[in-house]
């Protein structure tokens, strides 16, 4: 039996953490489900599914109000003087959806909520049935491919590329807007001007955003942006900016790493895969049980509004809680067998975390599963295999927040 070792032998920056946290996390759970670091900010970063779960419910306790702590926005590490003057020209920042409570936070899910209803993702299946077999056409067949750049990053950038109205040739924009807030939100760069760079293109956005609201007010669209503006009773134009802003990180970054791991994960289970082929009802508890054992957000910010007790630790008021989505969904205390991949296990399990809880559940959920759901009948539809050839080191991305596959080069070999 492998000895876990102690969370003080991690350091919770370190490379290797950030690409593969599992054994910190199974660390954490066991020997210190509460564990507070003066690494970055400074942390308390909770592990177990029980207090996740318990934090996420309590909105009043643990607030996502972060701008209080985050005046620049919400990073992982403290700005220098010269990114803070960089975003002196970005929108100012407010708690937007994800970051912020109460009123301020209904009357912007109620703007945003009607860009995401189930009748408005079913008008997108089409859009995003067209768009994965263009993309599928442009793979060379029985032949490896990185499918990353190629299939799973493209497609959700250019759904909500459309979704927001943007110009189609804009999607490899709007994909470098998106890992400038995720570099923000998980891991500074190796250089200043890395972190400048990131700062620019953050303002390179919120300027683009700007105008485009600008324009819609003039002469609106039968678009999102277009209905955000009409919704947007009680919701400033700074917030419907950042609102936007965080909608390309929810729509475009974290659908990605969906799709990409749940590929990878049918491919490591191959009896996984012919289980789909043969009964394709499972589709759905195939995507279900990639964000539970995969989950694409590994962590949200939380910020403690008094002094509280959870897991048998006192949290001190005015702290920022590191909740460990990716570790609950890995708590052998609630899943039988949490660390196996399992299709067939999904009925009946408590519900996973990876869209949040509750009053913020993410509203792009429907989208994303109808993404993942369609990626998978297409790819079932054209091959008869889907092969491993080579697993490159290092596979995923060095990312506090953000669980994503480096590159997954696979071929696929095509149905006759």
């Amino acid at each position: 039996m492998t000895q876990v070792k102690s969370p003080d032998s991690y350091e919770l920056f370190a490379e290797g953490t950030l690409r593969e946290p599992h054994e910190f996390w199974a660390s954490l759970r066991s020997q210190c489900p509460v564990f507070p670091t003066e690494e970055g900010i400074g942390y308390y970063v909770i592990s177990r599914y029980a207090d996740v779960t318990a934090v996420l419910r309590d909105t009043e306790t643990f607030s996502s109000e972060l701008s209080r702590r985050f005046k620049g926005g919400v990073s992982a590490y403290e700005d220098s003087p010269a990114v803070k003057e960089v975003l002196a020209d970005a929108c100012p920042y407010v708690g937007t959806l994800n970051f912020t409570d109460g009123p301020r936070h209904a009357a912007q899910r109620r703007a945003v909520r009607r860009g995401f209803t189930v009748a408005r993702v079913r008008a997108l299946e089409e859009l995003i049935s067209n768009i994965v077999d263009e993309l599928l056409d442009d793979l060379p067949s029985n032949e490896e491919v990185d499918i990353v750049p190629r299939l799973s990053v493209p497609l959700p950038v250019r759904v909500i590329t459309h979704i927001l109205g943007l110009d189609a040739d804009k999607a490899a924009q709007v994909k470098r807007w998106g890992d400038a807030q995720v570099a923000r939100f998980g891991h500074p760069r190796e250089s200043e001007e890395e972190n400048l760079e990131i700062a620019r293109t953050i303002v390179e956005m919120h300027q683009y955003i700007i105008g485009q609201l600008e324009a819609r007010e003039k002469e609106p669209r039968d678009d999102f942006l277009s209905d955000l503006l009409a919704g947007a009773e009680g919701v400033s134009r700074q917030e419907l900016v950042l609102i936007c802003a965080q909608l390309i990180v929810a729509g475009a970054e974290s659908t990605a790493s969906m799709i990409s791991s749940l590929i990878d994960q049918l491919v490591d289970h191959p009896d996984q895969l012919a289980a789909l082929r043969a009964d394709r009802s499972l589709i759905p508890d195939a995507v279900e049980e990639t964000l539970r054992f995969e989950s694409p957000i590994k962590a949200a910010y939380r910020f403690t509004t008094r002094d509280v007790e959870i897991g048998g630790s006192v949290i001190p008021a005015n702290s920022v809680c590191l909740v460990l989505l990716g570790s609950a969904d890995r708590d052998d205390d609630v899943y039988d067998s949490a660390g196996r991949f399992d299709i067939s296990t999904t009925e009946g399990r408590p519900n996973h975390v990876a869209f949040g809880m509750g009053a913020h559940l993410c509203s792009g959920a429907a989208l994303a599963r109808a993404e993942g759901r369609i990626v998978l009948e297409k790819l079932l539809d054209r091959t008869s295999d889907i092969r491993r050839i080579r697993r490159p080191e290092p596979r995923h991305e060095a990312d506090l927040t953000v669980r994503s596959l480096h590159s997954l080069p696979l071929v696929f070999v095509t149905a006759t």
